[in-house]
């Protein structure tokens, strides 16, 4: 009877004040817990929808840029619209009420023309987020000031277009891929606004808003739903185009744009990083002796050993083959090192068991470089392959580190 390949590996002290590495069991084991939720949303997390807490950092920057765009379209239709709806009020509003509507519908274009232009400069999910947050803000406000201009010296039939103005905003917040935290803080928002709106006019126990109420939440569910449904497709898609299917890790060409982003805060910040580079040692034969499936289990299981050793906002990716990258922020090269050789004893200490009960050890040749102010990402990356390349020459599972001045071994 065969028998799926495991693992066995005595653990390595790691006095980092990061992420200790730990017993790829102890990974493997925290990665195969339950989740309940997770055959309703076709195998993700809940964790994956309810914050960014699981998103790294360049999913993070791919929708926010995704949601820039949207909310542009938002931004600009509600200037426009707004400023298309002025024949209708006068032909339908009484004299009073339509002088006093210009001043709110003039200031609410005012406001969103420049938040809609905001989104054409390179901004943060931070940012991002803050203008959506301030269109949605103005618009409800918008709707707070028209409704009691509306309501006063006797109220008159209320047009569509004011009177479902919340129900439009609920429904709007659909086309944005949101997390559950931010649609429900911004739907709540919206709920506030109007009850706020309903008690200042003494209409807040009454049927037609309770009405209102249940409208709200039945739109309000759909609109998470489907902020929800685009989140999760955004993050399929982004999976699958960026990363290792092995591994689960980052690939080539998104470590590069990584790569090229921390040169530029480091540049910014006066701060550094470092690169180490891993190429499992005589890799060709362990495919060749025990097969491929035995090989991707030692790649998966070097991914594991790179992920548990590394600080949870470090980047590490599959480079191509059996080489590794991983990129260390705010880090200087006397600290990489000592990863880098943890890492290295690690990977070394840890053993492959095949199906017919054959136990494999295998190790890796590590290159460790520090990023130097004003160079390129290229001449970066030149130097610590030479510095891989000098492991392989002395021998193979050593650590390397080479900076411009010349080679030191650990």
């Amino acid at each position: 009877m065969s028998h799926a390949p495991a693992l066995s590996k005595q653990p390595v002290n790691d006095k980092r004040q990061s992420m200790p590495v730990s017993t790829t069991e102890a990974v493997q084991d925290k990665r195969s817990k339950i989740n309940f939720f997770a055959p309703f949303i076709n195998r993700f997390e809940l964790q994956d929808i309810l914050n960014t807490r699981n998103h790294s950092a360049d999913f993070i920057e791919t929708r926010a840029e995704y949601i820039a765009v949207r909310v542009r379209f938002m931004a600009f239709f509600y200037a426009i619209a707004i400023q298309l709806w002025i024949p209708v009020d006068y032909l339908l509003l009484r004299p009073d009420h339509f002088s006093s509507m210009i001043i709110p519908k003039l200031l609410l274009t005012t406001f969103l023309l420049p938040l809609g232009l905001l989104t054409l400069r390179k901004l943060t999910s931070n940012q991002v987020h803050l203008i959506f947050m301030l269109t949605i803000l103005s618009a409800g406000m918008f709707y707070f000031a028209s409704m009691q201009i509306l309501n006063q010296g006797g109220a008159e039939p209320l047009l569509a277009g004011y009177s479902f103005m919340p129900l439009m905003i609920v429904s709007m917040l659909g086309i944005i891929p949101l997390t559950l935290a931010w649609g429900v803080s911004l739907i709540s928002m919206v709920i506030v606004i109007y009850l706020v709106l309903k008690a200042s006019l003494g209409q807040l126990m009454t049927v037609d808003t309770a009405n209102m109420l249940w409208v709200l939440f039945i739109l309000g569910s759909i609109s998470l739903w489907v902020q929800s449904s685009q989140l999760l497709m955004l993050m399929k898609l982004y999976r699958e185009a960026t990363r290792d299917p092995l591994t689960g890790l980052i690939n080539r060409r998104v470590l590069m744009k990584r790569l090229s982003l921390e040169m530029g805060l480091t540049n910014d910040a006066g701060s550094s990083f470092c690169i180490l580079m891993f190429d499992l040692d005589r890799f060709k034969r362990i495919n060749d002796n025990y097969g491929h499936l035995i090989g991707d289990q030692v790649l998966k299981t070097t991914s594991e050993i790179l992920q548990a050793g590394l600080r949870e906002h470090d980047i590490v990716a599959r480079f191509g083959g059996e080489e590794f990258v991983a990129v260390l922020t705010g880090c200087r090269y006397e600290e990489a090192i000592a990863v880098a050789e943890r890492i290295r004893a690690s990977c070394h200490e840890t053993q492959v068991l095949t199906s017919n009960g054959d136990s494999i050890q295998f190790s890796t040749s590590v290159g460790v470089t520090e990023y130097e102010a004003g160079e390129t990402i290229e001449v970066t990356l030149n130097r610590v392959d030479e510095s891989l390349y000098k492991a392989k020459e002395l021998g193979r599972n050593c650590v390397i580190h080479n900076q411009s001045d010349g080679f030191s071994r650990k």
